[in-house]
């Protein structure tokens, strides 16, 4: 998916999704990232699952997007392989997990 496309998500609104599936997203090019997980950390509060599997180009930069997510109903999150080659960004995606909500079942 192109970084423009992911750039279309700014104003999304998903009061009612619970479900984010970005499984190989960011697998090759991190570009658009920060759009997206923005998006999700934004316009998401009902998520109670979240699949980065493999999305390891993700920037450092990018997972910080996370960092205001409130999502009181997450019980399961993917981050398998997202840092594998690189740590870079991994201290923000797990703050951001673990202070999102206290349903979390599953990392």
């Amino acid at each position: 998916i192109p970084a423009e496309a992911w750039k279309k998500l700014g104003d999304a609104k998903w009061p009612n999704l619970q479900e984010v599936d970005l499984y190989c997203c960011f697998l090759e090019n991190g570009a658009g990232a920060a759009e997206a997980l923005q998006a999700v950390a934004s316009a998401c509060p009902s998520l109670t699952k979240l699949n980065l599997y493999a999305c390891r180009e993700i920037p450092a930069e990018a997972w910080k997007k996370l960092g205001d997510a409130k999502w009181p109903n997450l019980q399961e999150v993917d981050l398998l392989y997202c840092f594998q080659e690189n740590g870079a960004g991994a201290a923000e995606a797990l703050q951001a997990v673990a202070s999102a909500g206290p349903s979390l079942k599953k990392l």
